[in-house]
């Protein structure tokens, strides 16, 4: 299977082939920024599958349009969330103009797009993640924070998925990236992929700083063992 990812943002871009290329089955075709690239890809070779990012917002659905109207219909068109999931509107809109599913990288993006392909969801694939937050329709329960930190930190406990919550235990608990990677049964190099994504979306200085973050916005209870050691390590966290 063939995979063109679409995505405004670089680092975006690179993580998501990260996370595609753990699937041996799958072989990404390129990865481009916007629209008119994907168009121009889509018309002249067509991948067989067009991944998405959501940030394109209506991109998606004339990318759909593009596909259609160039007779490529066997082209699966994905839309991808990376980061805050859409309003409910916004997916009707995509599954009303056609797309075949809609991802999310909490979850194995290759399996997903292995089970669209395959036809395991004629009517339409949506992860399940996402079905539970679109369900849930309520916003996480923070402890107070400093008013100066609020607006970053509440934003950033937003935006931690499912993934990385987990990687951010094991970091919590002082285990490093080849040990998580062993754990979750995931390649080193998405469990650094997902630790970047903490330190940037916590603002974090680094390892030890991102567990203080994460205790302060309630990512993390308070009860977690930071500090214990495990394995012979300690993540030690100062006030």
């Amino acid at each position: 299977m063939t995979v063109l990812i679409v995505a405004p943002n670089q680092v975006v871009r690179a993580g998501v082939r990260t996370l595609v290329d753990e699937q041996g089955r799958i072989e990404v075709a390129g990865a481009v920024a916007g629209y008119a690239e994907a168009a121009a890809v889509l018309r002249s070779r067509g991948p067989e599958v067009l991944l998405v990012d959501t940030t394109l917002g209506r991109g998606i659905v004339d990318l759909v349009r593009v596909r259609d109207s160039t007779g490529s219909r066997s082209v699966s068109v994905v839309a991808l969330v990376t980061g805050d999931v859409p309003t409910v509107a916004e997916l009707r809109e995509y599954v009303a103009a056609g797309v075949d599913g809609i991802v999310s990288t909490a979850e194995d993006i290759g399996a997903s797009l292995l089970a669209i392909r395959s036809g395991q969801a004629p009517g339409g694939w949506i992860s399940p993640t996402l079905g539970a937050d679109i369900l849930r329709h309520e916003p996480p329960v923070l402890r107070p924070l400093p008013d100066d930190d609020k607006p970053v930190l509440r934003a950033a406990h937003d935006l931690v998925t499912p993934s990385e919550h987990e990687v951010l235990r094991l970091v919590a608990d002082g285990h490093t990236d080849r040990e998580i990677a062993t754990r979750l049964h995931r390649s080193e190099r998405v469990v650094k992929f997902h630790v970047s994504n903490l330190l940037a979306k916590l603002q974090a200085r680094n390892r030890a700083h991102v567990v203080k973050l994460a205790l302060r916005t309630g990512l993390l209870p308070t009860a977690c063992p930071c500090g214990q050691v495990t394995g012979g390590r300690t993540t030690r966290v100062s006030g």
